[in-house]
């Protein structure tokens, strides 16, 4: 598959997003046009055990767990991609760590990811790499 190409699947529609450098460098992200259903990879995650689907705003502990676990290699290529998102009709987000997000509680998340640093700075759950 390759950027913007769908795969019909009967009454649902997955859109293959390619999202390099949002987490790896051959990340992708999956759209359900169908329901609005965006699987965003690592992106949105949640730490710890969540119900299945959240109102909470969890963006802190996300920017927290990011910057611990050195797996976000660029805050430009995520905000690229949150602009894109933006014009997408999400009606929920299910990251692939953590709960359900319906798209009227997304805006923190998105907030945070666009003004916040989270991205790789040298160290891995705290220990430089070298």
């Amino acid at each position: 598959m390759w950027n913007d190409d769908v795969l019909e699947l009967g009454r649902h529609r997955l859109r293959f997003l390619m999202t390099p450098h949002v987490h790896h460098w051959d990340s992708m992200m999956v759209f359900e046009e169908t329901e609005g259903v965006l699987f965003p990879a690592d992106l949105f995650i949640q730490p710890g055990d969540q119900p299945p689907t959240t109102t909470e705003d969890l963006s802190g502990a996300m920017i927290q767990l990011y910057r611990t676990i050195g797996i976000m290699p660029s805050e430009d290529a995520v905000r690229r991609v949150l602009d894109r998102l933006d014009r997408m009709p999400i009606s929920h987000v299910d990251p692939m760590h953590g709960a359900s997000i319906p798209a009227a509680a997304l805006k923190p998340y998105v907030h945070a990811l666009r003004e916040q640093p989270f991205a790789y700075t040298g160290s891995l759950f705290g220990k430089e790499v070298s």
